[in-house]
């Protein structure tokens, strides 16, 4: 099981008899001294494999750039806005956590020239998880945010600080990188009797697999529950004020035209968040039953599940770390204007500093 494991977490499940090949190198000691191409490059000498066509450095090296970026200005913008708000903190959390997204999609590109099959395989398993829960428990906290902003607004203003936010995040970092490396921790060896040589995944990589499809799928219910919760609210209130029947007792203030219009964006952008969450981490749960189906040894198409692993793993490492700003961050008016009043002031002293300005000799101008 461990040997079908590590060839379909690879995405490298062949047309011919390379996942057999795989699989014997997984379950032979041969495994621990060859490097992952290495071990690739025999059983596929074609080089057959999902992240294998030409032009893919530049497309991820390209589609990184532009995340890194991006990030970089939502989290320089928050430090520049200087508001001790919870929601500014979780919008940089996300931004720091969209970076490290694309640079441990890079490294883990490169590594398989560096170390060898089997813990290649642990680290695509484990390293790449990282990231994942780490951005969905950042989506978790802002949906949870949002909803306590709209549904409890007095509890929230009174009650909610920044450092209670701060301290959700740290704690966030710390369960993600304890659940998520606890193969590498060698406590299923001990607890399973294995042999040392087969202490990389061995026999809880079925476990493990599904229980971090179980923790996705319930963070992704969270956030879907409650940024449902949050669209019908707004919408149920706008209805109100449209229809002018804004009464004392209701406990809300009246709303001007200026102020539903806002609202209306609001429940807007909440909608796209929505589809845009759903559309992204599907996907990635798709994979999550994948692997957990071909673990079992059931019959299935290798070539797709190739293909299924890379537009999953394309979407979750580089897209949606580009997505996420312009979703979640650039939406906001105050940031948005102070990262664009800072591009806008370093841009004319760029320009300065290269074209200094000509001074004009007096007597010219008496002249």
């Amino acid at each position: 099981m461990e040997g079908n494991l590590s060839a379909t977490a690879t995405g490298f499940a062949p047309p011919n008899d390379t996942g057999p090949c795989l699989e014997w190198f997984a379950e032979n000691d041969i495994g621990e001294n060859l490097t992952f191409k290495a071990v690739k490059t025999i059983c596929a000498p074609s080089g057959w494999g999902p992240f294998d066509f030409p032009g893919r450095e530049a497309l991820t090296v390209t589609l990184s750039v532009i995340g890194i970026l991006l990030n970089s200005l939502v989290v320089f913008g928050v430090a520049k806005l200087q508001q001790n708000k919870p929601l500014y903190y979780l919008i940089a959390n996300l931004a720091v956590t969209d970076i490290i997204t694309n640079v441990i999609g890079n490294v883990i590109l490169q590594l398989g020239y560096l170390v060898t099959y089997r813990q290649f395989t642990l680290f695509l398993v484990t390293v790449l998880h990282f990231p994942v829960i780490l951005s969905l428990t950042g989506l978790v906290l802002l949906s949870v945010d949002r909803y306590l902003s709209v549904q409890h607004a007095i509890f929230y203003h009174t009650t909610v600080r920044g450092w209670h936010v701060l301290a959700a995040v740290v704690g966030a970092w710390v369960s993600a990188a304890l659940l998520c490396f606890s193969p590498m921790m060698g406590w299923n060896c001990y607890a399973m009797d294995l042999r040392k040589r087969l202490c990389y995944l061995g026999a809880v990589e079925v476990s493990y697999i599904l229980f971090m499809t179980v923790l996705c799928a319930i963070g992704v219910g969270v956030v879907v529950f409650t940024s449902a919760r949050v669209f019908v609210t707004l919408r149920r209130r706008l209805a109100v004020a449209v229809d002018g029947n804004q009464q004392q007792q209701d406990g809300r203030v009246h709303m001007n035209q200026q102020q539903i219009v806002s609202s209306h964006k609001k429940a807007r952008s909440v909608l796209v968040i929505i589809a845009v969450f759903l559309v992204t981490w599907v996907f990635f749960l798709s994979w999550q039953l994948t692997i957990l189906v071909t673990t079992f040894n059931i019959s299935v198409d290798s070539r797709a599940i190739s293909l299924h692993f890379f537009i999953v793993f394309l979407v979750v490492i580089w897209l949606v770390p580009i997505v996420n700003p312009l979703v979640y961050a650039f939406r906001l008016p105050a940031l948005r204007r102070v990262i664009w009043d800072s591009l806008r002031n370093g841009g004319v002293r760029l320009w300065r500093c290269l074209v200094p300005l000509q001074q004009v000799h007096p007597a010219a101008i008496q002249m």
